[in-house]
C-alpha cells in the first residue's frame, strides 16, 4: 500500500508541474505578445513553449486516483496551448 502511495503521489506531482509549467509559459507568452515588436526569435520561443506543453500532456500518466479537478485543469491547460499552437502556426 505504501508504494502505491508513492507513485500516486509521483504521478499527481507530474501532473501539477505539467499545470505549473504551463501557467509559467503562458505568462511569457502574454510578455512576449504585450511587446511592440515581436522578433522571429520570439515566435520560435513561443512555438517551442508550446510545442513543450502539448507534448508534456501527452506523456503524462493516466491514474484513476488523482483528483478529478487536477486532470480538469491540465486538460485546460493543453487544450489552451493546442488551440494557441494551431492559430498562430498552422496545425
Amino acid at each position: 500500500m505504501a508504494f502505491t502511495i508513492k507513485i500516486q503521489s509521483q504521478i499527481a506531482k507530474e501532473w501539477q508541474n505539467f499545470i505549473n509549467d504551463a501557467d509559467e509559459f503562458f505568462d511569457k507568452i502574454q510578455k512576449t505578445a504585450d511587446k511592440q515588436t515581436i522578433t522571429e526569435k520570439d515566435k520560435k520561443r513561443i512555438k517551442i513553449m508550446l510545442e513543450i506543453l502539448i507534448d508534456e500532456y501527452k506523456t503524462l500518466k493516466p491514474s484513476l486516483l488523482l483528483p478529478k479537478e487536477l486532470k480538469e485543469k491540465a486538460k485546460e491547460k493543453y487544450l489552451k496551448a493546442k488551440e494557441l499552437y494551431e492559430k498562430l502556426f498552422g496545425k
